[in-house]
């Protein structure tokens, strides 16, 4: 019962967070396709929560521009994205930018918009500047100190919003 309980305010949790920064109804994903066309709150929620319980949104965030209608570019959903990353791989994250690779670590530079031609140098970028990036408790932190850390490079500095 505790378990069912918690599936469901997580749920509803991930759905109110999708409904807030959604730009065109229920967001972006199988719910919100399944749901085009249709006006309301009623079909937005339902878009919502389809989009979370089916597959997330996020994963069509995260796995390449125009899938299920989801733009890595809406700046909004990225930057949620990054957050929502940052703080559910916070461990492995860290592992990997102080050895200055790793998935986590890549995925992490997809996020942001790094182009495979650019990875080296963010993987760089991170472990050289570890002391000072991952020196924070909180993603917007990390986030607000690799971007500043990305300034100060010519390669990298294109990618800060």
């Amino acid at each position: 019962m505790k378990k069912s309980l918690m599936i469901v305010a997580s749920l509803a949790l991930t759905t109110a967070f999708t409904v807030n920064a959604a730009e065109t109804g229920g967001g972006c994903g199988l719910g919100a396709m399944v749901m085009d066309g249709k006006s309301g709150k009623g079909p937005q929620i339902a878009a919502a929560i389809l989009n979370n319980l089916v597959i997330p949104n996020t994963f069509f965030m995260t796995t390449g521009g125009g899938l299920m209608g989801c733009d890595p570019t809406h700046t909004v959903q990225r930057e949620e994205a990054k957050k929502i990353f940052v703080a559910s791989n916070m461990d492995k994250l860290t592992i990997d930018a102080a050895k200055g690779q790793g998935d986590h670590l890549e995925a992490l530079a997809y996020l942001i918009g790094v182009e495979n031609q650019d990875l080296a140098a963010f993987e760089k970028l991170s472990q050289s500047r570890f002391d000072s990036v991952f020196d924070a408790d909180q993603p917007e932190q990390i986030l607000a100190a690799l971007d500043h850390a990305m300034l100060s490079d010519s390669a990298l500095g294109k990618y800060v919003n």
